[in-house]
Parts: C-alpha cells; structure tokens; sequence
C-alpha cells in the first residue's frame, strides 16, 4: 500500500533584495514574524505576529505578489521600529560666502 501525494501548491518563486533579506532577518531576531496564510489555493493573506498577537492583511495576494507584500511589511517595521538606521552623511563641501549688507531704498538712519 502506498501512499497519495499531496498536490503542491504554487506560490510562485521571489528573491528578496539585499535590502528586503536585511528587514526579514532584523524583523525575525526582534520578534516579528510575517508569513502568508491560505485563504484558498490561488489566495494568501498574510498574517503578521508581534508581541504574540496575530493580524491577518485586510486583502488577499495572488502567487508572487504575496512575497513581494511580505517584504514590504519586513522593510516597514525595520523603518518604523529599528532605532540603528544608519545614514551616511552627505559630502557637500559648503563655502562660506561673505555676508552682505542689503540696502534698501530708504536711507537707514543711524
């Protein structure tokens, strides 16, 4: 006697940016985790946990746009809650330029 496979389900392939993996590795070492949920084979919601409270998207996602949907919500919470942003600072080379009197039309009286 054998076994039935079970049929796979096709979510369709994605590869994260180097941006996108850094959001999902700092999200996943801080607590949130964000994944898709079936709604039916062809439909995904995407449920995020924080604090041990889980939230499911308002809207489902088609195969592929599901994975990019994650990511975002990975890039929102690295923006909104990760205080180590980084920015590089310009380098602007500002020239100090010598202050000049206006004179206006009417003779100041000193």
């Amino acid at each position: 006697m054998g076994y039935k496979k079970k049929s796979q389900i096709d979510m369709g392939n994605y590869t994260a940016s180097p941006s996108e993996f850094n959001a999902f590795k700092w999200c996943i070492d801080n607590g949130i985790y964000i994944a898709p949920k079936a709604n039916t084979t062809l439909d995904w919601y995407i449920c995020i946990t924080m604090n041990g409270k889980s939230n499911l998207s308002p809207s489902t996602y088609k195969k592929i746009d599901v994975w990019k949907q994650m990511y975002r919500f990975y890039l929102y919470y690295y923006n909104k809650y990760n205080n180590d942003i980084k920015i590089e600072p310009m380098l602007v080379i500002q020239k100090k330029e010598p202050k000049i009197k206006k004179q206006s039309l009417d003779q100041e009286l000193f």
